[in-house]
């Protein structure tokens, strides 16, 4: 079972650049083509689907990602509204009725869940009690889980975007620890982090656009066009959970030589 994470698109309308810099929905559409070469068996974009909530930026969104040959989940960040979310996908894709657009999955004895943790208008993320509650009640039933939400629970040593302190932090550790949880995929801080914390590791994935560079000496931060990633998560009961960052654009290929007695089935070797 290979999950495709793509986050943080912040697609802005149709002939508009985001701060006027950056066309966006080029970056999710080169995202999506490389989804397509590579084939996952499901694809989560984990938030900030869009910048501002809008009707137009949500249409482009769906038009683009209506590309995609995956099934897809979708989270909420920050920038995204829910009810605009249900409008513009609900067709394709499955988002739930009530208050969160939570979803649960399970593939080959591996549990999938998606937790929403965005509070409408708010940069900073949360987890309160009705939401932890439905999040325990699942991962109580003992499987391995693979959570995605947009918002890292904790801080991640990123000082420009720590200062937006997660609400329910304590919550949060109580709901994963001891329950199986191997990763909790984030999006929403633009870089590649990772921090072990309450027993899992939290793990953010880079944006389909830019990324806030997670070393800048004291100085004022911005954002840097540096590559756009895509996060794949291989499951597999034998391996378990296996994850590869690999750029949307990927640079010039060359092969080794080639060796007959070479074996790349994937089953592991001694020595």
């Amino acid at each position: 079972m290979r999950i495709a994470q793509i986050t943080d698109s912040h697609i802005t309308a149709a002939g508009t650049l985001w701060k006027d810099r950056v066309d966006m929905a080029a970056g999710l559409a080169r995202a999506v083509a490389r989804l397509n070469e590579i084939g996952p068996d499901l694809v989560v974009h984990t938030g900030d689907i869009v910048d501002g909530g809008g009707e137009a930026q949500y249409a482009l969104a769906a038009e683009i990602l209506s590309d995609l040959k995956a099934p897809l989940r979708l989270l909420p960040g920050n920038h995204d509204l829910r009810e605009r979310m249900r409008a513009a996908f609900g067709a394709r894709v499955d988002l739930p009725a009530g208050p969160f657009l939570h979803f649960a999955q399970e593939a080959d004895g591996l549990l999938i869940l998606g937790l929403d943790t965005i509070e409408e208008g708010e940069t900073a993320g949360r987890l309160c009690a009705e939401r932890a509650a439905w999040a325990r009640e699942r991962l109580a039933r003992g499987r391995p889980a693979l959570v995605f939400a947009h918002h890292p629970p904790c801080p991640m040593g990123l000082p420009f975007m720590d200062r937006f302190v997660f609400r329910g932090a304590d919550l949060a550790a109580e709901t994963f620890q001891g329950r199986g949880v191997l990763r909790v995929a984030t999006g929403h801080v633009h870089a590649a982090a990772e921090r072990h914390w309450a027993g899992t590791l939290v793990a953010a994935c880079p944006a389909t656009g830019v990324q806030i560079p997670p070393v800048q000496d004291g100085a004022w931060p911005g954002f840097a066009l540096e590559a756009p990633a895509i996060r794949l998560h291989d499951w597999s009961p034998a391996l378990g959970l296996t994850v590869k960052t690999v750029p949307v654009e990927p640079g010039p290929f060359h092969p080794f030589e080639a060796d007959p007695s070479a074996d790349f089935s994937g089953t592991p070797h001694a020595g």
